[in-house]
């Protein structure tokens, strides 16, 4: 007889599985995936250095004015499209600064050196501040950094000295940045002229000059630093196209453009509604860098709501489909039956005149078709 064994290490014992633990895929740092990014400049990059060289084939030797031109085709830019108005109805004079890692100002200036014009900045004050500060004064606070204020002026100097619209242009036009107190920002637009504000370079750029409400030559230097090494001015249009213009291909290294891109996108994304983001040159193809899958939705369905709405105002009059409005309808309710062409001929005349048209589009695109096949 076989004796069963009833020891510890013969007991079969159901030891539970580990389950393995899922690895969460891990989510871009950025609204824009790096990489993405990066490989857009680098094309553009490409497409910049090729074109150049066709050029220089087909031209021989460059002159002052072309190499200029070169330049300016290499001014990088991203079209960044929102749902919506940028400003709403109002006309925005106030540039919106981003904050950015690389500063744009200065490899700017060291390039303007062999460039036409010459990297300069002007300082425009309250009339009863531009005597308490000098350009000598501001030289021993920002020369550290190589940023130099070239000239200062006030409110009253651009209603005499440069009144004339020839030569306030003439003058406006010799700088690349110009930094404006805030508290006289909304009056520039009439003293300087609406053709300053046509470039991001002429518009007025407002800093902060006081502390404790009263003049700061340390609050003014701070501010100037602040916008000079670590900030770039964008101006917001009324339509839904934005422009903000991230300078040249040439002044910074390809991975400090990459993160001027990333950050000016993260803070336009988190600050409105955007639906997509494109990267390009002056002269380059547009290269998308993002879309919003939620924003399109939103916008779809905003699209179809407001079809929906025009289908629930549409009615049925002599056989004719008639968009009515709010009053039309109610005036319909009270109308006589009989008298109903009459009273909204108008609106059965153009419904049938809408009928038409777009019967005569599906005749022609069904000729168009037709005639393809064979």
């Amino acid at each position: 007889m076989v004796k069963k064994n009833n020891s510890k290490k013969s007991t079969p014992v159901n030891t539970p599985r580990k389950e393995k633990k899922k690895v969460a895929q891990k989510k871009p740092s950025t609204v824009i995936p790096r990489e993405r990014v990066t490989k857009a400049l680098n094309e553009l990059i490409k497409f910049s250095s090729k074109s150049q060289n066709e050029d220089v084939e087909n031209n021989g030797k460059k002159q002052l004015l072309e190499d200029d031109e070169e330049e300016l085709k290499k001014d990088l830019q991203l079209i960044v499209v929102n749902n919506k108005s940028f400003t709403g109805t109002s006309k925005s004079f106030k540039m919106k600064l981003v904050n950015v890692k690389h500063s744009i100002y200065k490899p700017w200036k060291k390039a303007s050196v062999t460039a036409i014009k010459d990297f300069k900045t002007l300082l425009i004050l309250k009339d009863s501040d531009v005597k308490k500060v000098s350009e000598d004064d501001l030289f021993d606070r920002l020369n550290s950094e190589e940023i130099k204020i070239d000239e200062i002026i006030c409110g009253k100097d651009l209603k005499t000295v440069y009144k004339a619209y020839e030569a306030r242009n003439a003058f406006i036009s010799q700088f690349s940045l110009i930094l404006a107190d805030d508290s006289i920002i909304t009056s520039l637009p009439k003293l300087m002229g609406g053709k300053a504000y046509n470039k991001v370079e002429t518009t007025p750029i407002a800093i902060r000059t006081q502390a404790n409400k009263e003049f700061s030559l340390t609050t003014l230097t701070n501010n100037i630093k602040k916008v000079y090494l670590n900030q770039l001015p964008i101006k917001l249009p009324r339509g839904t196209t934005l422009n903000v213009h991230l300078g040249n291909l040439g002044w910074l290294k390809p991975e400090e453009l990459v993160d001027n891109v990333e950050s000016v996108s993260e803070q336009l994304t988190k600050a409105f509604s955007i639906r997509s983001i494109f990267v390009k040159t002056n002269k380059s193809p547009v290269l998308p860098l993002y879309y919003n899958q939620d924003v399109l939705d939103e916008l779809v369905a905003k699209k179809e709501k407001a079809k929906e709405t025009t289908e629930d105002d549409m009615v049925t009059i002599d056989g004719v489909q008639v968009h009515l409005s709010t009053f039309n309808k109610g005036l319909m309710e009270i109308a006589d039956p009989a008298k109903l062409s009459a009273i909204f001929s108008k609106q059965v005349t153009n419904a049938k005149k809408r009928s038409s048209d777009e019967l005569e589009k599906e005749s022609s695109a069904s000729t168009t078709a037709k005639k393809a096949k064979n």
